[in-house]
């Protein structure tokens, strides 16, 4: 799960935003391969410009197309770096640019840099084109990091008709989320969540990331295959479960090699101060620390960890990893703000679904596109959002129904879907198999160092 918080210039209101789009018709090809649909191949030509959200220009529009729009339901913590709905933004607008309905060429991709979800502006030619033939409606509730919020929403999306749900973000909000949707049959594909155990309620449950316990073998591997790191320590906030998940495979993976956890240290979030857990940490002089956490504790903990003295060292010296919550562009925008941070960041390691400089031709068309609408570069929460997306949508254009229970039987026979990343199948618990990026920060910079298969 990447949980990531910063203070971004918008803010998303809880009530429905209604984005419609359109998309390809039906299609005669291989009802279980999605390798070659027209929603995995991407397009940067037709994205759609962001609008004033004080404009009331949707409802009209919504009226007009209510009774033949499909509704698909997206749940964000809005106060997220580089969230999930972006990616899933760009996803709405390919899928429109390929319906050849709404495809409303971008005038100026840099002030969408002043995103704001708000209602898009369409042209008063007549709706043609679709999923069999209908808009999608994508309506998006921000559950401000409250799983009990996210419950709430998630019954008001099922009770306004939504046919799929992607999201949440994190995992403990996932965690809730799962159990309602599979009790009302609503396929639910999550987006940054990498739980496991969200899968658990039931069959209508996928993910579109990586779960943890790969996440946790990938790291393990490298501290002691790569880096030939025999002792390690571990750093965690022991109230997220997205944290002691991760801990918890790192350290049975890393002990199954042959090395030994020597330190087991923990901290709530907001902490500020990590010198008592570095102190203990120091006099084990462990090879690598693990620590999957988020900004702003991670640097401030590695910063910190520098200047503690321990034997032989002004510091200490173990190489820090960390998991995909460090994939944060804010994260970077903080090294670059304070050397001394960048500098205790240097040569750490961390796990990813996506990085621009090490994807395959589709994901590098999902990052020319990227740029293009928004003027940034994308990170593994844009990557996934538009990847949790397309699933559905190619999921319901398999199908050629709307019905819930053929679109959770199309996600389930996805193959070799290739999109931001790539999914070869989905397993039997509905976690999709597909490869880990080992990233490195170097230079003050996020550098792909490997990938990792299944």
């Amino acid at each position: 799960m990447i949980k990531i918080k910063f203070r971004l210039l918008m803010s998303l209101a809880a009530t429905l935003l209604i984005i419609l789009i359109s998309g390809c018709g039906n299609s005669d090809k291989d009802p279980i391969s999605s390798s070659d649909s027209k929603y995995d191949q991407l397009s940067v030509a037709g994205t759609i410009p962001w609008t004033d959200p004080e404009e009331d220009v949707s409802a009209g529009l919504i009226d007009s197309l209510k009774d033949r729009a499909v509704k698909i339901g997206m749940l964000v913590e809005a106060e997220s770096d580089i969230n999930p709905m972006y990616g899933a933004q760009l996803a709405m607008s390919e899928i429109n640019r390929s319906g050849g309905v709404f495809g409303i060429p971008m005038n100026n991709p840099a002030e969408n840099q002043k995103r704001v979800f708000g209602p898009v502006l369409i042209p008063d030619n007549p709706i043609i084109g679709g999923i069999m033939g209908s808009p999608i409606a994508l309506v998006v509730k921000d559950n401000k990091d409250n799983p009990k919020l996210a419950e709430s929403l998630t019954n008001e999306l099922i009770q306004d008709g939504v046919v799929a749900i992607i999201g949440p973000n994190y995992s403990y909000s996932a965690l809730k989320v799962a159990p309602i949707a599979q009790r009302h049959g609503i396929p639910l594909v999550t987006t940054t969540a990498t739980n496991p155990d969200i899968t658990k309620p039931g069959n209508y449950v996928f993910m579109a990331s990586f779960d943890d316990s790969f996440q946790g073998k990938v790291m393990a591997q490298l501290a002691y295959e790569s880096l030939r790191a025999r002792t390690a320590a571990t750093l965690i906030d022991r109230e997220d479960p997205y944290a002691i998940g991760l801990s918890r495979y790192f350290e049975e993976n890393f002990e199954g090699q042959g090395g030994k956890v020597v330190a087991k240290e923990t901290y709530l979030e907001g902490d500020r101060d990590f010198t008592s857990q570095l102190t203990t940490i120091a006099a084990k002089a462990p090879d690598v620390i693990f620590m999957p956490g988020f900004s702003p504790e991670v640097p401030i903990a590695l910063e910190q960890a520098r200047n503690i003295p321990q034997e032989n060292s002004t510091g200490i010296s173990a190489t820090f990893l960390g998991s995909d919550g460090w994939d944060d562009f804010y994260f970077l925008q903080q090294l670059s703000q304070d050397a001394g941070k960048s500098n205790a960041l240097e040569g750490s390691y961390f796990s990813t679904p996506f990085i621009p400089d090490m994807v395959d031709e589709s994901g590098r068309d999902f990052t020319k596109a990227y740029k293009l609408m928004f003027g940034e570069t994308p990170d593994a929460a844009a990557a996934i959002g538009y990847d949790a997306l397309k699933l559905v949508a190619t999921a319901i254009r398999r199908a050629g129904s709307t019905d819930k229970e053929s679109i959770r039987d199309q996600l389930a026979a996805t193959r070799r879907y290739d999109g931001a990343t790539y999914i070869e199948y989905y397993d039997q618990n509905r976690h999709p198999i597909k490869n880990a990026v080992i990233a490195q920060i170097k230079d003050g910079q996020f550098r792909s160092f490997k990938i990792v298969e299944p």
